[in-house]
């Protein structure tokens, strides 16, 4: 909307309109941008001049017409000190508190406006040549406060489009590494791609109905494109999970299998696999409903049998341990009983046996032939 003169009724509507982000295409926090809290604040300037305008308007009237006594002074000034106090402001919940105050502020003022007419046997019609001749006056102000405000918007929001653009891209980029086929959500960014010169035409011609209608349009086209990539990213997850699920799955059969075929009761934790197993519908389902509580249900799940899984195996192999060590020891008992009982192997050295004496005592010697 261009600066125009209005009557001083036109408080009880005005908009104190804030060039926000476009709802659908906000994927960064942009809100407390420097940019468009810059873009904020001089929409408040902009706003709070040609209101100040149409105020000193109906405090001139007044104060005519009551002898320059008029209570809307101190009202005016209260407002006044609420739209400066927003140029130290550096975030959005601030500046936007201000702007709620600023409009109880205006809300206000008419009402006093309201009563002043009745109470000073005001005439509207007057009233309203005052108001148009204090805008009127104030337009250089008005209008350089406009065109500044129509430029930081303009750097804001098109600096916006340009890194929610590149987020997109990186998002592509991101699953079409991990092998997912991104071609219809590629399709969509191509078309909002497309828009930009559409959204810079806007915001250079400084026309609020093509804003609006670009902004509608990439609305739309960014709701679309995350749908189509949420609906890609959740496919990916699904085939990596269940891939993940039924390669560890198989590693745990395979180790049973193993303690198995060494003569070892595992039914403990076969048990146990069987119940993990169990759970790969339910981890499939919350995939394909897109269900995030669901699949963090079956995860608690599965996390908790996973360690039961790896406690039961532990026990096995302790006991598989336990056993061989009392055999090793029963083992070694038995081979000192018998080395206790026959004293042991006999010359096992290679040396040559004891002669006995002959009948004289003496040795026969050695044959050397």
């Amino acid at each position: 909307m261009k600066p125009q003169t209005a009557v001083l009724l036109v408080l009880c509507t005005m908009a104190l309109c804030i060039p926000l982000a476009s709802a659908a295409d906000n994927w960064q926090p942009w809100y407390n941008n420097p940019e468009h809290i810059t873009a904020m604040k001089a929409n408040v300037a902009y706003v709070g001049e040609n209101t100040k305008a149409m105020m000193d308007g109906a405090v001139t009237y007044f104060g005519t017409i009551n002898n320059g006594a008029t209570d809307l002074s101190s009202a005016e000034q209260q407002f006044l000190s609420t739209v400066a106090s927003v140029q130290s402001m550096n975030n959005n919940q601030s500046i936007n508190e201000a702007l709620d105050q600023m409009k109880s502020e205006v809300t206000a003022f008419r009402t006093d406006v309201t009563s002043d007419l009745k109470t000073y046997n005001g005439s509207a019609s007057e009233l309203h040549t005052a108001v148009n001749a204090s805008v009127t006056a104030d337009q250089a102000n008005i209008q350089s406060l406009y065109t500044a405000w129509w430029a930081a918007r303009e750097t804001s929001r098109l600096d916006e489009f340009t890194y929610n653009d590149g987020y997109r891209h990186d998002a592509l980029t991101n699953l079409t590494a991990k092998g997912a086929d991104v071609s219809q959500a590629q399709s969509v960014e191509t078309q909002i791609d497309g828009l930009q010169p559409s959204l810079k035409s806007a915001l250079d011609n400084k026309d609020e109905k093509a804003l609006e209608s670009v902004n509608d349009q990439l609305g739309t086209l960014c709701q679309q494109f995350w749908s189509d990539l949420s609906a890609v990213a959740w496919q990916t997850r699904e085939t990596t999970r269940l891939a993940e699920f039924d390669n560890r799955t198989t590693q745990m059969q395979n180790q049973l299998a193993n303690l198995t075929a060494k003569g070892i009761d595992v039914s403990a934790a076969q048990a146990i696999l069987t119940q993990i197993i169990a759970e790969r519908p339910a981890l499939q389902a919350a995939f394909q409903d897109k269900d995030q509580n669901a699949l963090k249900t079956v995860d608690s799940q599965l996390t908790a049998l996973y360690q039961q899984f790896r406690t039961a195996v532990q026990q096995i192999r302790q006991t598989q341990m336990a056993t061989i060590r009392a055999n090793m020891t029963a083992h070694n008992g038995t081979a000192r009983n018998w080395t206790g009982q026959y004293g042991g192997p006999r010359n096992w050295t290679g040396s040559r046996p004891m002669m006995r004496p002959n009948a004289v005592g003496t040795i026969p010697a050695a044959n050397t032939t």
